[in-house]
């Protein structure tokens, strides 16, 4: 990923134009990723500024850390939308945008007067993406929804007790939110080609992404094999066996040796090798029939290792194991260095910033880190002159309160 700061993008969506009407993660990260990717984006904020700009420490330079991770490569603007005159801005910046999202509540966007059907006259080539809970229909669709909830309803957290032999266990991190945020990135790209490829409609369309939809299609497609064929006289859907951590003496390691050239590896480099004739051991539709006693083998035999010696000896013999890091070690790889997967540039008022790159490494147009995280309402001027509106009408939105000032 690119470091160009104060520089036009370069990446694939240079010349597109993105309005994010969003809080919090799901649209947040949705659209920085399209300002990776190199499109201009302009965030609107209520006067106050999104409820992320204030959430967690740390804060410098009118950012917090949580805020920064979400809204690079934007431009942002603070203004009310609930007065005519802010909606008239946001009305004149669709007139030209290609993208709007946003994540309100169902029926929220159309009560503002920034709905589909409020904006699609203004421009037909306009592309209106809507992250919600459930949808924009349905018995769900005016109801709240948050990453935990989801994550309760679509069975994974479930899955995670029954892993732990307890109750029903949440992953630790918005994992819906965030693979919402990636999925309405891709169905975006996927709207924009529906629209200016060679054999494109020219016309825009509206875009529904619902949180559940997208977690159900990240989580279910391993779980959910034993119910390909319906009806089905499987059992409800249980964990993968084959998914452990594993005790070391000073530390954990996880990996796998399913296939049978790589359990051999691991008892060969572990000098095990007693284990390859044992019963329930001697093949993988051995292993594969009863998972625990082999992988009970695995844990006995890891854990007479160190965490460095286990861990060469399964490199020597090409079997897939790694260490268990925190996110500071993880951030001090060899291959996350080497990839940037993690890197640090300079803002000229917070200091050093840390960010993760956009995943994709584009060869020719790739993406890249072309403005800092913005201050609220740091591009009114800026945008509005872009409008057309004149410096004495800014001054008068700033006086009426219409815009920060």
């Amino acid at each position: 990923m690119d470091i160009r700061l104060s520089d036009a993008p370069q990446g694939p969506l240079k010349g597109i134009r993105v309005i994010d009407i969003t809080t919090q993660i799901t649209g947040p990260l949705c659209s920085q990723v399209l300002g990776d990717l190199g499109a201009d984006v302009i965030k609107i904020e209520p006067l106050h500024g999104e409820t992320s700009r204030w959430m967690a420490p740390p804060q410098k330079a009118g950012l917090t850390g949580y805020f920064s991770q979400l809204n690079r490569n934007k431009r942002s603007m603070a203004l009310d939308l609930k007065s005519p005159e802010g909606l008239a801005i946001v009305k004149k910046l669709a007139a030209s945008a290609d993208v709007l999202v946003e994540n309100f509540r169902g029926g929220v966007p159309d009560r503002l007067g920034i709905g589909y059907d409020d904006l699609k006259p203004l421009n037909e080539r306009l592309i209106y993406v809507s992250i919600t809970g459930f949808g924009n229909s349905g018995p769900y669709s005016k109801q709240p929804a948050y990453d935990m909830l989801t994550q309760g309803m679509v069975g994974m957290t479930h899955i995670q007790g029954v892993a732990f032999g307890g109750k029903p266990q949440l992953i630790q991190s918005a994992v819906v939110d965030k693979t919402t945020a990636m999925t309405a990135s891709g169905v975006v790209l996927a709207a924009l080609y529906a629209r200016d490829s060679v054999n494109g409609s020219g016309v825009g369309q509206r875009v529904d992404i619902p949180m559940i939809d997208a977690y159900a299609a990240n989580s279910l497609p391993d779980m959910l094999c034993v119910d390909s064929f319906v009806p089905s006289e499987m059992p409800e859907p249980e964990p993968l066996a084959v998914l452990r951590v594993y005790d070391t003496t000073d530390g954990y390691v996880v990996g796998m040796c399913l296939q049978d050239d790589h359990f051999q590896g691991f008892c060969e480099a572990l000098e095990c090798t007693g284990l390859l004739e044992k019963p329930g051991n001697r093949n993988i539709g051995e292993r594969i029939t009863d998972f625990e006693p082999w992988l009970d083998d695995l844990a006995a035999e890891i854990k007479k290792w160190s965490t460095a010696d286990f861990l060469a000896r399964m490199n020597g013999a090409g079997v897939p194991f790694g260490p268990v890091k925190t996110i500071r070690e993880f951030v001090q790889d060899p291959q996350v260095k080497h990839n940037r997967t993690v890197f640090d540039v300079e803002h000229p008022e917070a200091g050093t910033m840390r960010f993760v790159r956009y995943p994709g490494h584009l060869a020719d147009t790739p993406a890249c880190l072309h403005r800092l995280p913005p201050r609220l309402g740091e591009h009114n001027t800026e945008l509005l002159q872009e409008l057309g509106y004149s410096a004495a009408d800014i001054d008068s939105l700033r006086k009426s309160g219409v815009v920060s000032g």
